[in-house]
């Protein structure tokens, strides 16, 4: 997981959302006639909740469903000495990466050439243009858009 930093966007939408709320709670304190409430106090306990849902609403990134779509990318012929550090790094030059998968033999636990990173679809397809067929740690490597994984013939028995 990457930590950034919320912007300036976000950061307007913490204050118009704090300010908003304070707005609705100075009318309202006297209508509600809380004990020792008076209606500045009101108004800042609005701008307080307020800040508070905002800074919520800016940790969370809600983004729309098409640009929310993530791909799983193939890269085949890595060299066995590559990191999914260094997979990583290189997917990166095209967006966010949200997964590096490099599969290992289950016996022996050494690379077996492959693996799968995992990104948004629009950044996904410009990373397999560019880096399909380019040279990685001395090795050509084969990238694509990762089919579905088909169930092995004992899953598709135990589940029928």
């Amino acid at each position: 997981m990457k930590f950034t930093f919320p912007t300036a966007k976000y950061f307007l939408k913490s204050l118009i959302i704090a300010f908003i709320l304070g707005c609705i709670a100075y009318p309202l304190a006297p209508v509600l006639q809380i004990e020792n409430l008076n209606i500045s106090q009101g108004f800042a306990y609005g701008v307080l909740s307020g800040a508070i849902v905002g800074a919520m609403l800016a940790a969370t990134h809600v983004m729309l469903a098409s640009s929310a779509k993530v791909e799983s990318i193939f890269i085949g012929n890595l060299a066995f000495k590559a990191s999914s550090g260094a997979v990583r790094e290189l997917f990166e030059q095209y967006g966010d990466v949200h997964a590096v998968r490099l599969m290992t033999d289950r016996v022996t636990r050494k690379p077996r050439g492959f693996g799968f990173v995992e990104m948004r679809r629009k950044d996904a397809l410009s990373a397999v243009n560019a880096l399909n067929g380019q040279e990685f740690q001395g090795r050509e490597l084969k990238v694509n858009i990762a089919n579905e994984r088909k169930p092995r013939e004992e899953e598709a028995e135990q589940t029928s």
